[in-house]
């Protein structure tokens, strides 16, 4: 299992020295992009990517909670995002669907509150799942629902998934080795790494 490190928790004006600071503790990064609109604020500015990509080596995985999906997937690939995850809350099978077949790497994401069976318009066609555990839009939150239980339901719902099981939010250290043993592919962290 891969650690993904949620830049959102970092101190991003100072970017670079974190994550050499906490460079032990992930594997990849994380960068969420909200609109203010799906969620309650603003994030970081979708080129923050490109200077990701420009000054590290990173692989990147960008999040992406807002309502215009065609535009930001264009422009995350563009600026060197290696996965990109659109949420089925904004994104119609259809467009999703155009969406996979246009780019590679294109995940569906699922807020804790959507039931798990509105999934399967998507699944067959997604490279990755995101099971999202808190309510987006700001670090450090408590779980809007139990992780495990979260885990568990998305397996029994979906036994012949095979590709990448991404989950985010408030994942914690403690929890690493039991999400190793559910199989999951990446846990995002943040506050986990940042805030030590």
């Amino acid at each position: 299992m891969k650690i993904s490190a949620s830049i959102q928790a970092s101190n991003i004006y100072n970017l670079l020295d974190e994550l050499e600071n906490y460079k032990d503790s992930f594997d990849q990064l994380h960068v969420d992009i909200t609109d203010g609109n799906f969620t309650d604020n603003i994030s970081l500015p979708v080129a923050i990517i490109e200077y990701i990509k420009t000054n590290t080596e990173y692989v990147v995985d960008t999040h992406l909670m807002l309502n215009n999906n065609e535009l930001f997937t264009s422009k995350a690939f563009e600026f060197g995002s290696d996965i990109v995850t659109v949420h089925c809350e904004t994104t119609s099978p259809e467009l999703f669907s155009s969406l996979v077949n246009k780019y590679n790497n294109v995940g569906i994401g699922i807020l804790p509150s959507t039931d798990i069976n509105v999934l399967s318009d998507y699944i067959d066609n997604a490279h990755s799942v995101l099971l999202l555990t808190v309510n987006p839009g700001f670090s450090n939150q408590s779980k809007a629902v139990n992780l495990l239980d979260r885990i568990t339901e998305f397996k029994n719902t979906y036994p012949n998934y095979s590709n990448l099981l991404i989950v985010d939010g408030g994942v914690k250290n403690e929890e690493l080795q039991t999400l190793r043993d559910l199989k999951v592919d990446i846990a995002v962290q943040g506050g986990a790494i940042f805030a030590k």
